[in-house]
């Protein structure tokens, strides 16, 4: 197996406790050749000094072999690639999960990576997680897009995505495959590379001929559907899963959502905002589907009395129709 360089790109948003520790699992992966750049969603928690101070502690030298760098969002990359380097990025806002990460890939690819990874800050890599991921893109060059196995990180028994989502774009619906599967269940060896829609943004490796030709993530969404949107762009190019690879995640502690199955005000507009963005930008002749399936979730709301979810659906709704893009909520 080649080992290209890879760049790491963790983005944090006032989680610097959940950054530290997936840190400290990247950097005890057992690849040669990767660096980590960590971009800070201008966070309002003292995150990038207290991850710094982690940096610069006994324990952060120790691990972080090839030196550690902080700058502003845009400044070009001042060193070159260097193995267990730490790279920190201060974004100048918070721009969302998308222009938040396209910090880190431009950073990245100036460094000359020859993959990039986009990893959650709340999650948890297993030593041989990298080398899995690398390993699956090799094994076709038209594969552009490359997800793990994503497993629960307080149930990790049971797996939460099997690379990442099918999507029915005909009832604007999706599922993660190999959800609520025990791990090691022998039908998620059913699951093929072709069932997947889309990679998880959990976990997320692309090779850098699919940057170069692609693109960057859409910025516009702010929240939610940036994956799903950049694979129907890159829908030349092959998706896999690296079944070898094992990612613990802490799902939704990346957006500051504390339960795993309630869904916050913020996550809800967004969510159903952006569904109509995106059918609007991606999929226009299915763009009723969207409006029916947004108009269904505030019907929901109402049955089960949930005034604030319904509030915030009908505020995508009138949002979504009329264009709004970014952060508004």
């Amino acid at each position: 197996m080649k080992t290209p360089a890879v760049g790491i790109v963790i983005l944090n948003w006032n989680g610097w406790r959940d950054t530290i520790e997936c840190l400290e699992s990247v950097y005890a992966l057992d690849y040669p050749a990767f660096n980590v750049v960590l971009v800070d969603n201008h966070s309002s928690d003292d995150s990038m000094n207290q991850i710094e101070a982690w940096a610069q502690s006994e324990r952060g030298r120790a691990l972080i072999e090839g030196g550690l760098t902080r700058c502003n969002a845009g400044t070009p990359a001042e060193t070159g690639f260097r193995h267990k380097s730490l790279h920190l990025i201060d974004a100048p806002d918070n721009g969302g999960f998308a222009k938040g990460n396209n910090h880190g890939i431009r950073y990245s690819m100036q460094q000359n990576a020859g993959l990039v990874w986009l990893l959650n800050n709340d999650t948890v890599a297993a030593p041989d997680a990298l080398t899995a991921l690398v390993r699956e893109t090799q094994r076709s060059p038209d594969i552009g897009m490359c997800g793990s196995v994503l497993v629960y990180y307080h149930n990790r028994s049971q797996v939460q995505a099997y690379g990442g989502v099918y999507f029915n774009f005909k009832l604007a619906m999706g599922r993660q495959l190999g959800q609520g599967a025990p791990v090691g269940d022998v039908r998620l060896g059913e699951i093929k590379d072709s069932d997947l829609t889309y990679i998880s943004g959990a976990s997320l490796m692309l090779t850098r001929a699919f940057l170069d030709e692609v693109g960057l993530m859409e910025e516009s969404y702010f929240l939610y559907y940036e994956e799903v949107d950049w694979a129907v762009r890159g829908r030349d190019w092959k998706l896999a899963i690296a079944r070898d690879s094992v990612i613990y995640h802490k799902e939704g502690g990346s957006i500051g959502t504390k339960s795993l199955s309630a869904r916050s005000p913020l996550s809800q507009y967004y969510l159903y905002r952006n569904i109509i963005r995106f059918y609007w930008l991606r999929k226009r002749w299915f763009f009723p589907v969207a409006v029916a399936r947004v108009l269904r979730e505030m019907s929901n709301t109402v049955k089960s009395r949930d005034w604030n979810l319904f509030r915030a659906t009908r505020r995508a709704m009138v949002d979504g129709l009329m264009g709004r893009k970014g952060a508004g909520f």
